[in-house]
C-alpha cells in the first residue's frame, strides 16, 4: 500500500501547486475591447452665407472608426465614415485616421479622407480633410479642409490659429483663417474660432463638444 499513498501525496501536492501558480499572462483572456463615443456641434453665420449647424458623432472600438456628420459637406446633408486608427511616436505622439465616406442629400457623393492628430510638449495639430467626389457632377468635386495649430497654457485652456476650406463659406477667400480658443474642462469642450479678423469677411464659430 505505501506506493499508492506515495503516488497519492504525490498528486495531492502538484494539486496543491497548480491551484496556487498564476495563470500566464499570455494565457489569460484578453478584455474585449468597448465602445467609445463622443461628439460636437458647431454654429456658425458666415457672411453672404446660410446660418450653419454642423454636428459630428464619432464612435471608436480599439482600431475601428466611424463618424457621423451632418451639415458638414452641404445644408440638409449627411455623411457616414469608416476609418482605421493609427498611433505611434513616444516624444511625438502622432494619430491618423484614413477613412472612406459616402455623402448624401442636397450633395451626393463618395469622399475618401484623413484624420491626422500629432502632440509634441504642448504643441498640437490636428487637421481633417476629404476629397468630395460629387456624384451628380464632377465640375462639384471639392476639397474640404480643417486645420488647427495649438499651445495649451494649462490642462483645460489652449489657443492658437485655425484655417478652414468649406463649400458652406462664400468670401473671396479660397482659404478662411483665424485665430482660436479651447476651453476644456472634464468631458466637456467650448471652443470660439475667430475668421478673417482683418476683413469684412469675418465670421466666428462656437463649438460644444464632448469626450469619454
Amino acid at each position: 500500500m505505501e506506493p499508492f499513498f506515495v503516488l497519492a501525496a504525490l498528486a495531492l501536492l502538484e494539486t496543491s501547486r497548480a491551484t496556487q501558480d498564476p495563470v500566464p499572462v499570455e494565457a489569460q483572456p484578453a478584455e474585449p475591447e468597448t465602445w467609445e463615443f463622443s461628439g460636437s456641434a458647431y454654429y456658425s453665420h458666415p457672411p453672404d452665407s446660410d446660418v450653419r449647424l454642423t454636428t459630428i458623432l464619432y464612435g471608436d472600438r480599439g482600431p475601428l472608426h466611424l463618424e457621423l456628420r451632418y451639415g458638414y459637406e452641404d445644408t440638409d446633408t449627411g455623411s457616414l465614415f469608416v476609418g482605421r486608427n493609427i498611433e505611434f511616436g513616444e516624444d511625438v505622439q502622432v494619430g491618423a485616421t484614413p477613412m472612406i465616406g459616402v455623402v448624401a442629400g442636397n450633395t451626393d457623393g463618395i469622399a475618401p479622407g484623413l484624420e491626422l492628430d500629432v502632440g509634441w510638449k504642448r504643441l498640437a495639430f490636428y487637421t481633417e480633410a476629404e476629397y468630395l467626389f460629387d456624384m451628380n457632377d464632377s465640375h462639384d468635386d471639392f476639397i474640404y479642409s480643417w486645420s488647427t495649430l495649438m499651445y495649451g497654457f494649462t490642462d483645460w485652456l489652449s489657443a492658437g490659429v485655425v484655417t478652414e476650406r468649406s463649400r458652406l463659406v462664400d468670401t473671396g477667400l479660397s482659404m478662411q483663417r483665424g485665430l482660436a480658443l479651447e476651453v476644456r474642462r472634464e468631458h466637456v469642450g467650448l471652443s470660439l474660432y475667430a475668421y478673417n479678423l482683418d476683413s469684412d469677411d469675418f465670421y466666428a464659430v462656437v463649438s460644444l463638444g464632448f469626450s469619454p
